[in-house]
């Protein structure tokens, strides 16, 4: 387990078993899937999402952190912040986040994402990159304000529901930041 990161607005923590309802609250929702390269998701679904991130935390190494992102005034989950840490020994790893549909451009996905920079950083990352399926201005606004560098578009690098989508890819270098 990890303790808990405080950002301004929000408490970002390990996930926990009653966090089931939240995520599925959102996640069932189109404005949520339809840019990510998922199906649209069940309860039962997100409840093996959780269940894998129950199993992940007792990892060591530890190499996947799917955490919670809550309000800290009232303790409401509104999203998930999301490290994969894909390589030690290169220093790399992969940053996301996602933000409930009656949270979104408020700032808090940017808020999400420099709280996962900042934990690869501290985990003795050196690079960390953010991936978003091409078109999705929302994403890329936001991995511009995280602090994160346009490198380019990786052709038909996914297939979501029966077609291949394209993606942009940003990155960030401990060096960019210290």
């Amino acid at each position: 387990m990890i303790e808990p990161i405080e950002t301004d607005r929000l408490r970002i923590r390990d996930v926990v078993l009653a966090d089931c309802e939240a995520f599925f609250g959102y996640m069932k929702l189109e404005e949520y899937w339809r840019d990510v390269p998922i199906e649209p998701q069940t309860l039962p679904w997100v409840q093996s999402l959780v269940q894998r991130c129950l199993e992940d935390q007792t990892a060591n190494p530890r190499t996947n952190y799917f955490l919670a992102a809550a309000c800290k005034q009232s303790g409401t989950v509104i999203g998930e912040a999301i490290l994969r840490v894909e390589s030690v020994w290169h220093g790399r790893g992969e940053v996301g986040w996602g933000v409930a549909l009656q949270y979104t451009g408020r700032g808090f996905g940017t808020e999400i994402g420099r709280a996962m920079v900042r934990l690869g950083f501290e985990l003795g990352l050196h690079r960390l990159y953010a991936q978003c399926r091409v078109g999705n201005a929302a994403s890329l606004r936001t991995m511009a304000k995280v602090g994160l560098t346009e490198e380019g578009t990786i052709r038909e690098n996914v297939k979501a529901r029966g077609e291949w989508w394209s993606s942009c890819q940003w990155s960030i270098l401990r060096t960019d930041i210290t």
